[in-house]
């Protein structure tokens, strides 16, 4: 993808249904592994018609062959983390599509962290019929995450993002 090109993020839930979309974040930097949007003041429209937009800068790091991706959000007090687990992204015709898999885990500035949507993934798994292999990836995930956070490694070293958001600034 063309750098600083304004593109589409659409997240679909297992049943194939659109569950949240983000208008324009911009295409910071791409590699052969992963793609970084930067996101600041994004429009995302949910699956019920209800619009917000974000109020952290952010930089959302969104993987070719990883089941998760990560928005790093700078906040006053320091980076929080979203890291949502998802199956690895596709570009297609210009937008970039990924499957929710439900669970999340919230990273504080203090590195600190709380795994989130439990139920929802529960629901999900027996409502949706997510099979065996999906299961395992997804608890393979949360526990590859979380080892990660606890050595402050890859994007959880909060001096690299700390690096990477002052240069996409420059970038504006």
């Amino acid at each position: 993808m063309k750098l600083n090109t304004k593109i589409l993020v659409h997240a679909y839930k297992h049943n194939g249904l659109l569950y949240r979309s983000w208008a324009k974040p911009k295409v910071f930097q791409e590699t052969d592994e992963y793609i970084i949007l930067s996101n600041n003041n994004i429009l995302i429209t949910e699956k019920n018609g209800k619009k917000w937009v974000t109020k952290d800068p952010a930089l959302w790091i969104l993987f070719k062959d990883k089941w998760y991706n990560i928005i790093c959000m700078f906040k006053d007090n320091g980076v929080n983390y979203y890291c949502n687990i998802a199956s690895p992204y596709i570009n297609e015709e210009g937008t970039i599509k990924y499957i929710d898999y439900d669970l999340d885990i919230r990273v504080y500035e203090d590195m600190s962290y709380r795994i989130l949507d439990l139920k929802e993934f529960n629901d999900h798994r027996i409502k949706w019929e997510y099979g065996p292999e999906i299961v395992k990836i997804v608890w393979e995930t949360i526990d590859e995450l979380k080892e990660m956070i606890k050595n402050k490694e890859g994007f959880f070293d909060q001096k690299l993002v700390a690096e990477l958001y002052a240069e996409s600034a420059q970038k504006k």
